[in-house]
């Protein structure tokens, strides 16, 4: 089960993340070349869990899109997950799939952009301010993680509404 848990999980992450990209930059008009959205490796890059190839053009938004598509994913599985009776396996498919996972893909590529060049967030710090982009992730981080925290805590005490 904790494999299977993972598995979703990586999916739903690099689906989420990578739409995302892709959202955004065909809603700028920015042709997308390639989009692969299972983990591989490449000879140029390594492995990779997913990626959007994209052609010229676009603003800063393509690259923050997942980041704000997370926030509101996690948003909009906290309000469902008040329609699982828990304890059930919907209930912990859900909680995983849309809380750990935009957790995780904030945390993963924050940490990332600080020291890698090339990431999506070492992206945003060249173009925005610094602080403005600290800011953001510690405050999704922290909305996602109570937002976890609170629905864990709902799902122990057996509460089915929110």
């Amino acid at each position: 089960m904790p494999l299977l848990l993972a598995l979703i999980l990586i999916v739903v992450t690099t689906v989420r993340h990578e739409g995302a990209h892709a959202l955004m930059a065909w809603a700028q008009g920015v042709e997308i070349k390639e989009m692969r959205l299972l983990p591989g490796v490449r000879d140029d890059v390594g492995f990779y869990f997913g990626y959007v190839i994209r052609g010229d053009g676009g603003t800063w938004l393509i690259d923050a899109a997942p980041f704000f598509a997370a926030v509101v994913w996690a948003v909009a599985a906290a309000s469902l997950l008040g329609h699982f009776r828990p304890p059930s396996p919907a209930w912990l498919l859900a909680f995983f799939a849309g809380l750990v996972s935009p957790v995780v893909d904030l945390a993963y590529n924050y940490q990332g952009g600080l020291w890698r060049a090339g990431t999506d967030v070492h992206d945003l710090l060249q173009v925005l301010p610094d602080a403005w982009v600290h800011a953001y992730f510690m405050a999704a981080i922290a909305l996602c993680v109570w937002l976890a925290l609170l629905a864990r805590r709902r799902h122990r005490a057996g509460a089915a509404v929110w």
